[in-house]
């Protein structure tokens, strides 16, 4: 993102001679203008030779928030259980903190919320970040195990079938071939 003074209209009624736009690079030569610093509210796509740049705006570095392994202590909706346990980050700036699934710490958030009495956080998540995937490893391979030996014993204790009566059909196949 750049900051840019236009020099030339160029025809254009939105851009107005000596007032300062945000660029956005729009291709080779050209910048999406925007009287905002948000690429999405750009007014229109102008070539480079209508602009002087000022200066380069660099983008703040977004805050990285620190992640919780917490407990659902109060639900804020019905989508959640007590006892669950969920990823929180610290509040942002607006006192909203988001709630993100527990297997997927890097996808989207499921929910935000500003009430802080709804979840009781256990311990910061990147040291639990290990302990959690050795425990679900280890209890994969136990649910594992329990499910071979289920089916050893299901096989084992089938009665084996001698000399059964076979029903007799009364009709038969049809076969073409």
């Amino acid at each position: 993102m750049f900051q840019g003074k236009c020099i030339d209209t160029g025809g254009s009624t939105n851009l107005t001679k000596g007032e300062l736009y945000y660029l956005f690079p729009h291709g080779g030569h050209a910048y999406c203008a925007s009287r905002f610093p948000r690429p999405g509210s750009h007014f229109g796509a102008y070539q480079e030779n209508h602009f002087e740049l000022v200066d380069a705006v660099v983008d703040a570095p977004a805050k990285v928030l620190n992640k919780y392994l917490a407990r659902v202590v109060k639900p804020p909706s019905h989508f959640y259980l007590i006892d669950e346990e969920y990823i929180i980050t610290e509040p942002r700036a607006d006192g909203y903190y988001s709630v993100l699934f527990k297997h997927r710490p890097d996808g989207p958030p499921i929910g935000a919320y500003k009430r802080t009495e709804c979840f009781e956080r256990i311990v910061l998540f990147e040291e639990s970040a290990t302990d959690i995937a050795s425990v679900l490893e280890a209890a994969t391979v136990n649910e594992k195990l329990e499910k071979v030996q289920e089916t050893v014993e299901m096989v084992d204790d089938m009665p084996a079938i001698m000399n059964a009566p076979v029903k007799k059909q009364k009709y038969e196949q049809l076969s073409l071939f």
